[in-house]
Parts: structure tokens; sequence; C-alpha cells
């Protein structure tokens, strides 16, 4: 059990430094935190009735990446805490206005991995202590 803690433990800390991430990096870091089943897609492909884990990037293959996002069981979550699109709003998703990335700064791949395991493990709190969140910035 302690090495299982250390290894999620380590996993954490890599997620969190990587301020850039790629579709490969990011199902690695699902698959090792443990988060099945996954998937990992352009917005225009990720599907409202999909109810397990799904990280969404914004972009397109034309433009390319440009911010992940994630769903699980019927809740949004953006680090920058918009809103989420419509496809999402039109299906009747939860969205998290919490505010836990600052807009000139990536690491949003890792972010949307960290909610979903805590999300998962049904202590989102838990994920939310780690920020200090003002009051003001909830959107």
């Amino acid at each position: 059990m302690v090495k299982k803690k250390l290894i999620k433990q380590y996993f954490v800390s890599e997620i969190l430094k990587k301020p850039m991430t790629t579709r490969s990096d990011l199902e690695f870091l699902l698959s090792k935190l443990g988060i099945e089943p996954f998937r990992v897609v352009w917005l225009k492909d990720a599907d409202p009735n999909y109810r397990e884990a799904q990280v969404i990037n914004l972009g397109n293959e034309i433009i390319g990446g440009s911010h992940w996002t994630c769903t699980y069981d019927g809740v949004y979550f953006d680090p920058f805490g918009m809103v989420s699109p419509q496809k999402f709003e039109d299906a009747g998703y939860d969205w998290v206005g919490l505010p836990v990335q600052d807009m000139r700064y990536g690491y949003c791949g890792g972010y949307c991995c960290l909610w979903l395991y805590y999300a998962k493990m049904n202590e989102i709190d838990q994920f939310y202590n780690f920020f200090k969140i003002d009051p003001n910035d909830i959107i």
C-alpha cells in the first residue's frame, strides 16, 4: 500500500511540473493514476453522453492543441473556470466555475488529470485544497 501511494504522489508531482502536455502524455498519466476508462479527444469528437473520464482539447487538428478541459459524470471542468461548450450545456452538464489556473500559464492537462483523479474517488474537495481560491475569482 505504501509503494502504491508513493507512486501516485510521484506522478502527481510530475503532472504539475509539465506546462504543456500532449495526448500521449495525458493517456500515460491517466493510466498511471488508475483512471479507467477514459478518452482523450478534440472538442469536435467529445461526446456528452460519455459519462466516464473524458479529457478534451478545445483546439483541432488544423490549429493544433489549445487548452485541455475535461468531463466526468455530468460535470465539465475547465482549469480557467470558464463555462462549458454549448454541447455540454445542452446535455445538462454542471460546470465548475472555480479557476485554478492562471491564464498566463500552462498546466491545464495536468490539472484535468488531477481533477479527474479526485472526482473519480468522490473527493473533489481534496483537489481544491491544493489551491488558494479567492472567492472574488469565482465565476
